[in-house]
């Protein structure tokens, strides 16, 4: 297997108005799908995103199976798109996760936006 890096898609073009959690994508991870000898499998949460004025985006990556969150929700505050990433912990056994997103602040109709997520995979 080759060893450069690898995605594993979590959502594409998404928006929200809605300040509570909303799924908008998701995906299964097996750690021995992805498992290299003598190699240490690093994942993370790497997202593109951005608001309009006066809004924050949360992204959160939620473990379906255990019904914990897999990594520290990612924010932005920024009115341009901007690439964030969080560490995610190598589970030891297949995991479902599901990916959220919603906004705070802001009127109504002022929104957030994902441009891509994706579960990124390297090795150390």
């Amino acid at each position: 297997m080759q060893d450069g890096p690898r995605l594993i898609p979590l959502a594409s073009y998404t928006t929200t108005v809605s300040t509570v959690d909303g799924a908008i994508g998701g995906a299964r991870f097996d750690p021995a799908d992805y498992a290299i000898s003598g190699r240490t499998t690093v994942l993370t949460l790497d997202a593109i995103g951005q608001v309009v004025s006066s809004v924050t985006g949360t992204l959160t990556l939620y473990n379906r199976t255990d019904s914990v969150n897999a990594a520290t929700p990612i924010q932005w505050t920024e009115t341009s798109a901007t690439r964030k990433t969080a560490s995610v912990t190598l589970p030891t056994t297949p995991k479902v996760y599901e990916l959220r997103f919603k906004k705070s602040g802001g009127s109504v109709a002022d929104y957030a936006v994902i441009l891509a997520a994706n579960l990124r995979i390297t090795w150390s």
